[in-house]
C-alpha cells in the first residue's frame, strides 16, 4: 500500500470526464483503474490524500506519471480573464480533473471505438473487447488486448464486442501496428502537426480522433479536439470559435474542463443564470 498526498485531484471527475474507459467507482467509494495489463485501486482517504493498493516503486513509475501528478492544475486559473466567465465557471466546476497519460496503443483503438457512441457505450464496448481477447488479470478483470490479439481475431467475433462498422477499422488499426508498419512509441519523437499525421493514417481515424489521442496518450497539450459539445460550446459562449492560441501549452487541458462542464446539467443551469457569455 502507498499513501500519497495529490493536490487537485478528484477521481470522480476524472472518471467521468470521457478521456478514460476503464476508471469505475466501486462501492466502497474507491476506483478501480486499469491501464493496459496492470491495475490498481484507489481509495480516497480525506482532502487531497490517497491510497493506492500497489507499493511506492509501482506507484512512482506507473501511477505517479498516468495521473500527471508533475503538472500544477491549480495554476490553470491564474491564466484565465476573469471576464471569461464561461471558462472561470469550468474550472470552478471540474475542479480535480487531470488529463491522464494513458498507454498511445489503449487510446488509440478507444477513441476509434468512440465514435458516435455515448460514454456508457464506449466503457461497455471496451469491456467486451478485453474480455474477449485480453489476458486474464487478478479479480476477474483482462488486460487491454495486444495489437496482435486484435489483428489476428475472428471478424464475427469482434462484431459481437458491439464494434458495429469499426470493427474494420480497429482490426485494420491493429494490423499496421503488429506488422511494424507505424511504430506508436517511436510518434513521441514527432512535432504535433507530424504526430497528427501519422495517426490519421490509420483506418477510421479523423483529426479529431487523432487529436484525442494526442492529448490523452501523446501528452500534447496543444491538441484541442472539437466534438458536437466543443462546437456547441463555442458557438454559445466564443462566437464560434474559442481563442485556443490565447493558451499555448495549455489549451487542450482547458478543453477537457469545457467539455465536462458543457455537457452537464449544472451548464444549462449556469446559463440560465448568466446568458450568452460572449467573450
Amino acid at each position: 500500500m502507498h499513501k500519497q498526498v495529490i493536490p487537485h485531484m478528484d477521481l470522480g471527475h476524472i472518471a467521468a470526464s470521457g478521456q478514460c474507459f476503464r476508471m469505475n467507482a466501486l462501492p466502497s467509494g474507491a476506483y478501480q483503474v486499469i491501464a493496459g495489463d496492470r491495475q490498481v485501486t484507489i481509495t480516497p482517504e480525506g482532502r487531497d490524500t490517497f491510497l493506492f493498493d500497489c507499493g511506492k516503486d509501482i506507484f512512482d513509475s506507473l501511477w505517479h506519471p498516468y495521473f500527471d501528478i508533475g503538472t500544477d492544475y491549480a495554476s490553470l486559473a491564474s491564466l484565465v480573464p476573469k471576464e471569461d466567465h464561461f471558462l472561470q465557471a469550468s474550472l470552478a466546476y471540474a475542479r480535480g480533473l487531470r488529463i491522464l497519460r494513458q498507454d498511445p496503443w489503449e487510446t488509440l483503438i478507444s477513441f476509434i471505438l468512440s465514435q458516435r457512441k455515448s460514454i456508457p457505450a464506449i466503457k461497455g464496448c471496451v469491456e467486451n473487447l478485453c474480455a474477449g481477447f485480453g489476458a486474464s488479470l487478478p479479480e476477474g478483470a483482462f488486460a487491454f488486448p495486444t495489437p496482435q490479439a486484435l489483428a489476428l481475431a475472428d471478424e464475427r467475433a469482434l462484431q459481437a464486442c458491439g464494434l458495429g462498422y469499426r470493427t474494420r477499422y480497429v482490426q485494420g488499426t491493429a494490423r499496421m501496428v503488429a506488422e511494424g508498419q507505424v511504430d506508436l512509441e517511436a510518434l513521441r519523437l514527432l512535432s504535433d502537426g507530424e504526430l497528427q499525421e501519422q495517426l490519421c493514417r490509420f483506418p477510421g481515424v479523423g483529426v479529431k480522433v487523432a487529436q484525442c489521442v494526442m492529448l490523452f496518450a501523446y501528452a500534447r497539450f496543444n491538441a484541442f479536439p472539437r466534438d458536437v459539445w466543443i462546437l456547441r460550446v463555442e458557438q454559445n459562449e466564443y462566437h464560434g470559435r474559442f481563442p485556443e492560441e490565447n493558451y499555448p501549452g495549455t489549451a487542450g487541458i482547458l478543453q477537457q474542463y469545457m467539455f465536462y462542464f458543457g455537457k452537464s446539467k449544472e451548464y444549462i443551469l449556469w446559463k440560465e443564470q448568466h446568458g450568452q457569455a460572449g467573450i
